[in-house]
């Protein structure tokens, strides 16, 4: 995993955190998102722990720009900021979680993993605000588009992704490098017009009735 945090002190907390666990490993840490952009793609971390207030670009511009590039990594932003307008920005951008530093700290182990299995770990505040805008959102009736045409292995990746699957697992369950899956789910992503494993699945689940 990795983490970008332009805070000196916050990114020595965030380091010593993940080096004191045995089932996890820092590859980098960055103070900013050029530093990231540039190695990222190269070093291809699980998980990237993102802030969004960075100098120069920002956490949501990163997140956009590598999320098609890694489409087996997971982005989670860990930030002070709880506006709507932060939050769906990011979410939008493609990341896969959205944590609040006071109160994520303790659970973050939890929630690192969470994100690499394919899930999208939230703090408290930010799903109930989550949910509340979909409660004020205006009623639509469901439609279900159809899938894109996709390849017959393309479907069963993400069938598996559906399962809960994190892709190295994939890898390991249809004998395929990691290399092989990460350039299925770009493809797989550009067919679906969707930036995370998380879209992915809940784009298919939806058009397969899943």
């Amino acid at each position: 995993m990795a983490v970008i945090e332009d805070d000196r002190v916050a990114r020595a907390v965030l380091e010593k955190l993940v080096g004191a666990r045995t089932d996890m490993e820092l590859c980098a840490s960055w103070q900013d998102a050029e530093s990231a952009l540039a190695q990222a793609v190269t070093l291809r971390p699980d998980v990237v722990i993102v802030d969004l207030e960075l100098p120069g670009m920002s956490g949501a511009d990163l997140i956009r720009k590598l999320s098609l590039a890694l489409p087996c990594t997971a982005f989670m932003v860990l930030t002070v900021h709880d506006d709507p307008e932060r939050v769906f920005e990011a979410i939008r951008a493609g990341a896969n979680g959205y944590l609040l530093k006071e109160s994520a700290m303790q659970s973050l182990g939890d929630s690192i993993h969470a994100a690499h299995r394919g899930g999208s770990p939230l703090s408290p505040e930010i799903a109930g605000l989550v949910i509340r805008a979909f409660q004020k959102a205006p009623s639509q009736p469901k439609t279900s588009e159809p899938l894109p045409s996709l390849a017959p292995r393309e479907r069963e990746i993400l069938e598996y992704l559906a399962t809960g699957m994190a892709p190295k697992e994939v890898a390991a369950e249809t004998n395929l490098s990691y290399e092989t899956i990460r350039d299925y789910l770009k493809r797989i992503y550009q067919k679906l017009h969707v930036r995370s494993r998380t879209e992915a699945v809940i784009r298919f689940l939806d058009a397969t009735g899943g």
